[in-house]
């Protein structure tokens, strides 16, 4: 074309939609170490970058103290006995690389993100985060301070005390996901208490290691060798998590005078991942709330106007999930807001309110988020670990795919009138 052609566009009409194509994960290739340690490695992309995670067994369902497993996990980057203090940080700066922790239910995780040509150099450094963290007492307090101080603003958040409230009561009160840190407790958190806690969970076989990027037979070779040395321990345990059983629903309210907003929280136990109806209970959640396009957005933000935002999340676990709805709004709105949702949920049950544009509009959403996953080999490892860390079954990417090619409102009806059983609704709010 020539470029000193203006091409004028109609912007009245809108551009074509194409359908996703197939999509596919490719498997990762597995090796136990002669320790137990189980090497996950996956081969893509097209620069020469790769990441090493380590998932390390304990998360904050085995902590003995809240928040202990978190810090002990975090503080673990800020240096080891053979590089103490700022050298490790230096160390990664230097080669332009950087590291990460995170943790989950059962699992924490280590990351260190580097180039191909930096990797054999700091490759052992983190061999040396997970044998030999320093836990230094300077660093260590300061470290604590900040965590104290933001647990102490998160405490004057009405969303932060609402789900709080909520944990407490689908899960019990004593249960380690309903267990609340307070400022007094992290601060009395000491280095010796980070090294037991880190220690302790050092059990190479619940380890597993995974080795994404664009790799080469030596880079794999090296971590074979790295992780194999890590000494045998005693067993460290994930206990099965169980969740009270719940007949009927309840609601419970936190008073916060000077809020401005109210904390909404709704939920309902349901099945677990292990359940066939999984997925597709899982769609339906997302229909109710889980995208822009949902029914929640489209009720209670579009039209009503009572929030600026409502979503719905399914927070699985391999024997129970809990379908939850979260929110804020005026003080004023809060009861017709819990009223709108529960109206959403129970036309879900009925197959005639679902239009074509709107199971087309689902189906594309899903696939979208699945396509996402394929984009780089460290996405597409995030969602293969999953079925360690989430206890996700074999083929479950491929099972969320032909399920958003295959939906129907019959389905979502079907998922809506098993589980969506506002008779057991379980309500929290917080504000005034």
């Amino acid at each position: 074309m020539n470029p000193n052609t203006q091409e004028t566009l109609d912007r009245t009409i809108a551009p074509a939609v194409h359908d996703m194509g197939p999509l596919s994960l490719p498997e990762d290739n597995r090796t136990v170490l002669s320790n137990g340690v189980t090497l996950h490695t996956l081969n893509g992309g097209d620069t020469e970058v790769c990441r090493v995670k380590v998932l390390i067994p304990g998360g904050i369902a085995e902590s003995p103290r809240p928040q202990l497993y978190q810090l002990a996990n975090s503080l673990s980057l800020e240096g080891t006995r053979n590089h103490p203090g700022d050298s490790l940080a230096d160390i990664l700066e230097y080669n332009g690389a950087w590291s990460s922790a995170e943790i989950s239910t059962h699992h924490s995780a280590l990351s260190l993100f580097t180039s191909n040509s930096a990797y054999h150099k700091l490759l052992p450094l983190v061999s040396e985060m997970i044998m030999t963290p320093e836990y230094a007492p300077d660093p260590t307090a300061h470290a604590l301070r900040k965590e104290a101080a933001r647990i102490e603003v998160e405490q004057q958040r009405v969303a932060y005390r609402a789900a709080a409230a909520m944990r407490r009561m689908l899960y019990g009160e004593n249960h380690p996901l309903a267990a609340i840190p307070s400022p007094d407790s992290l601060l009395a958190i000491t280095p010796e208490d980070l090294h037991l806690a880190h220690d302790t969970r050092l059990d190479p076989k619940g380890m597993h290691v995974y080795l994404s990027g664009l790799l080469t037979d030596r880079m794999i070779s090296e971590a074979e060798q790295i992780f194999s040395e890590i000494p045998a321990k005693s067993p460290f345990s994930l206990p099965r998590l169980v969740f009270p059983e719940h007949s009927a629903g309840a609601r419970t309210h936190v008073d916060m005078p000077h809020a401005l907003q109210s904390g909404v929280q709704m939920s309902i136990a349901s099945i677990g991942r292990n359940h066939p109806d999984y997925i597709a209970l899982r769609m339906a959640v997302i229909a109710l709330g889980g995208y822009f396009g949902s029914r929640l957005m489209l009720n209670i933000r579009e039209d009503k106007g009572l929030t600026y935002g409502i979503s719905a999340s399914l927070y699985g676990y391999r024997h129970s999930s809990f379908i939850t709805i979260s929110s804020q709004t005026d003080p004023s709105t809060v009861e017709r807001l819990i009223e709108e949702s529960i109206l959403e949920i129970e036309n879900m049950k009925n197959p005639s309110t679902y239009s074509p544009d709107e199971i087309d509009r689902l189906s594309r959403f899903v696939l979208s988020e699945l396509a996402g996953v394929l984009d780089t080999p460290f996405s597409r490892c995030d969602f293969l670990q999953t079925e360690v860390t989430a206890a996700t079954p074999p083929g479950y990417f491929a099972m969320q795919e032909h399920t958003a090619r295959t939906l129907t409102p019959e389905l979502l009806a079907d998922m809506a009138s098993k589980y969506f059983d506002t008779t057991k609704l379980f309500i929290s709010t917080a504000g005034k």
